[in-house]
């Protein structure tokens, strides 16, 4: 028989563990990257790792990540080694129930055990906050201590119990002196997989995070919706290396001798380099005094830059607590559920309209916000809200199509029915939206983006399987990046993302849609159960004066409904007709509205032709 050659073993290992940890590797080399985007590498820089320990954010989000961590860890190991010497020590009625219920966190979807426990904190009425977080990873990581510890458990010798207690030992000393010691190699590993669980979660500390709470694993979620920039790439790589560092030390550890109170003592120098560390770090950089008023606001990712809540706290001596979402569904789901923690937030169009139908807006004391006369007329009275009783303007949207005219003749895209022609193929990156999607697709048809008939939505569903074969991707963080690094042809996305594209990209065009614009509007509503609505009302205000809007134009080139603002904003920003298409295709343009039930069959075709 002959030997397998003997450069095939050594070729598969490499291409396993490329497959596993080239992405990683490059996730970490291009932290290192000049360019604010990963698309080309334009020179070696510190300067992304230099901002993080400048970000007050950051350190305050590590500091929650550290704390929660280690506490939900120290809780879920008592618990857990309690539990699982229970189990296999005595018999009772119900433990084999018991032993299964403590999976269900394992094999449930994270998804669904957060919206669980969202429900449960809103019912019990406890404020979604730290405590909240730990609760919550508590709840999953003891399942995981409690395997671990079982199968140290499994090899267990009880004699040395009972030659102990022969002895004359107490139970006490028997676990302390006997059982722990034997057992501490399955603790200890349960411990730091606890942690490392608990710092890496992103899905159920999503639902559970209050304003106040936000950390690392969230902050990265929230950065990620403007693009994967290598500041990103840096605090991915922070993470990581903290992670793999504590799964490095529990391997060692596996090896050493420990008892309790080398276990305890390492534990709390853990503790002081982590949490303590952390927490003097961010104390250093906020100083002693804390602001006597907070103001919790809850908007979209990457939406509105720290510069400016920074300055608004130093103007009024307000601490804000930002807290992000990355779709209008998800920010309905916390407000329904824990809405009492934000005092503000920010919904489009027809969110506003199912807010207000839901009763979970407070009507908007426009005498309170004097700067919303710099507000243009044509952003003020929309359909979703005719008397601005509940919302006011922050920023709005135009979806575009953006090309390579290197690889698409100019002309050959003129609107949304192009994106189905068969030179496209495979080439097309869209939004992960469905209902710009769907709406989009109505349009082509002669319909309204807010069509609902089953006839409309029968042709719209054939349509939508004609368009897959043209899809590359569906992205709504940035679908940019896929028309810069040459990986679509085109894109159908916001008009910032175009103007981004053309940034990095000189071949980068525009198309305005013939058959109308996919417009958007973001709105500032107040919650119902908001607790600081004056600081809201100043905050609102604060962000309508002109040189501050201006500033957030700069940052985030979306369309600003601020007219006054516009002397302050690039001349640039002004003339791109991604940003700023031509005032009458704007006033042909079409908003988003509520569609009621309607809204359950859209997600019945979506997802078909998803999938």
């Amino acid at each position: 028989m002959k030997k397998p050659n003997s450069f095939v073993r050594p070729l598969y290992l490499v291409l396993v563990f490329a497959l596993l940890y080239l992405p990683i590797v490059t996730l970490m080399a291009f932290s290192f990257n000049e360019s604010k985007l990963n698309a080309v590498w334009t020179g070696f820089t510190f300067k992304w790792y230099e901002s993080l320990l400048q970000n007050e954010s950051v350190l305050e989000a590590a500091r929650n990540s550290f704390s929660v961590a280690l506490v939900s860890t120290a809780v879920s190991v008592v618990i857990g080694t309690l539990t699982a010497l229970g189990l296999y020590r005595y018999k009772f009625r119900g433990k084999g129930l018991l032993d299964a219920v403590l999976t269900i966190p394992i094999i449930i979807p994270e998804i669904v055990m957060g919206i669980s426990l969202l429900a449960f904190f809103s019912i019990v009425r406890l404020p979604l906050g730290r405590l909240t977080l730990i609760v919550a990873h508590v709840t999953f990581s003891v399942a995981y201590v409690v395997a671990v510890v079982k199968a140290r458990l499994d090899g267990y010798d009880k004699s040395l119990e009972e030659a102990a207690a022969d002895l004359g030992a107490t139970p006490l000393k028997i676990f302390f002196n006997v059982t722990l010691p034997v057992i501490m190699p399955g603790v200890v590993a349960g411990a730091f997989l606890a942690f490392t669980l608990s710092l890496d979660d992103v899905v159920i500390s999503f639902f559970v995070a209050g304003p106040q709470s936000t950390t690392l694993p969230l902050k990265v979620f929230s950065m990620v919706k403007f693009g994967v920039t290598p500041e990103i790439n840096a605090l991915s790589t922070i993470i990581m290396f903290v992670t793999l560092s504590a799964v490095g030390l529990s391997l060692v550890l596996r090896k050493v001798n420990l008892s309790v109170g080398k276990i305890g003592g390492l534990l709390a120098a853990i503790a002081i380099l982590t949490g303590g560390t952390g927490y003097g770090v961010w104390a250093f950089g906020k100083g002693p005094q804390t602001p006597p008023e907070t103001l919790s606001i809850f908007n979209w990712s990457e939406y509105l830059p720290h510069s400016v809540i920074e300055k608004f706290e130093r103007a009024y001596n307000v601490r804000v607590h930002y807290s992000t979402f990355s779709s209008n569904e998800e920010m309905l789901a916390k407000l329904m559920a824990g809405g009492g923690v934000y005092d503000l937030a920010v919904a489009s169009d027809f969110m506003v309209e199912i807010l207000k139908k839901q009763d979970l807006l407070l009507t908007v004391r426009k005498e309170n916000v004097p700067n919303l006369s710099n507000i243009g007329a044509q952003y003020m009275g929309l359909p979703f809200d005719p008397e601005n009783e509940y919302s006011l303007p922050y920023m709005w949207l135009a979806g575009i199509i953006a090309y390579d005219a290197s690889k698409i003749p100019e002309g050959t895209i003129e609107g949304y029915a192009d994106l189905w022609k068969p030179e496209l193929k495979l080439s097309l990156t869209i939004l992960d939206d469905q209902r710009a999607i769907m709406g989009i697709t109505l349009k082509t048809l002669g319909y309204s983006l807010n069509e609902t008939s089953p006839e409309a939505l029968e042709k719209a569903r054939e349509a939508l399987k004609a368009l897959q074969p043209n899809v590359k991707s569906y992205d709504s963080d940035s679908p940019k990046t896929s028309l810069i690094n040459g990986e679509a042809k085109a894109i159908f996305a916001w008009g910032a993302e175009g103007n981004l594209a053309l940034r990095e990209n000189p071949n980068v065009r525009y198309v305005v849609p013939k058959e109308g614009l996919f417009l958007q509007q973001d709105n500032f509503v107040i919650p119902k159960s908001a607790k600081n609505v004056a600081a809201a009302e100043l905050f609102m205000n604060f962000i309508m004066d002109p040189e501050i809007s201006a500033e957030i134009s700069a940052h985030f080139p979306y369309g600003n409904p601020n007219v006054e603002a516009y002397q302050y904003i690039d001349q640039e920003i002004l003339e791109d007709t991604a940003v700023y298409p031509p005032e009458d295709e704007v006033r042909r343009g079409e908003y988003l509205r509520d569609i009621g039930e309607a809204v359950l069959l859209f997600d019945l075709i979506w997802s078909e032709v998803k999938q």
